[in-house]
């Protein structure tokens, strides 16, 4: 009777082991048992079926290279190549798309109106009829006299007009291709601001700044 009892127990542990290895198969199976290896990090595998590789999903500004944009702004300047007209080039958000930068000036009786216009490339918004250059807005005043426009770090745009003590100061941002303020102010001062680099201009009818941009 006693070897029966043994032989039983035997065979009843042997079936409860059995029946323990096929829980963690078919649990490990389902992914919910984990195991860590040597290192202590976790084992895991990435599923990447679900992930969409359509390169469509992402609207692409542009579709040409960057000398190809310059080429299209210097076709642009062609047609203001006058001493009163200057221009410059500046990636302002540094997306690798530069802006194009033009300064305008004529007087309306005694009043000298002066303005920078702002363009960038736009394959989303412009034509193909003007090289899908789009205007993305301007900013006033007179960067030969008393406003300088800076290009700051963090993606903005810095204009600083100073005369005889007396000082305003704008932040611009390119939002969905608009050239957006989203700060101002004015007061008075003995210590004008500046901003993090200056943007130079030059006359439309040199394209230094465009043959040597980079």
């Amino acid at each position: 009777m006693g070897n029966q009892k043994s032989g039983n127990g035997i065979i009843a542990l042997l079936v409860l082991i059995v029946i323990i290895l096929s829980v963690l198969v078919v649990l490990t199976g389902t992914g919910v048992v984990s195991f860590k290896n040597n290192s202590n990090d976790d084992v895991q595998i990435s599923d990447d079926s679900n992930v969409s590789s359509n390169e469509n999903d992402v609207k692409q500004k542009s579709s040409v290279s960057k000398s190809q944009i310059l080429s299209y702004y210097k076709e642009k300047i062609s047609d203001l190549s006058t001493s009163d007209n200057l221009y410059s080039v500046v990636d302002i958000n540094d997306d690798d798309i530069p802006e194009l930068f033009i300064y305008v000036t004529g007087v309306v009786g005694n009043q000298i109106i002066a303005d920078t216009s702002i363009y960038t490339y736009d394959e989303n918004k412009g034509n193909e009829d003007n090289n899908y250059i789009v205007f993305v807005g301007s900013v006033n005043g007179r960067i030969d006299n008393n406003t300088i426009l800076y290009k700051m770090n963090d993606g903005k745009l810095l204009s600083v007009f100073g005369h005889m003590g007396y000082e305003s100061i704008a932040y611009y941002e390119l939002k969905n291709d608009w050239l957006v303020r989203t700060e101002f102010s004015s007061k008075e001062t003995n210590d004008y601001m500046t901003g993090d680099t200056e943007i130079q201009f030059v006359s439309c009818d040199d394209t230094s700044l465009i043959d040597n941009y980079r």
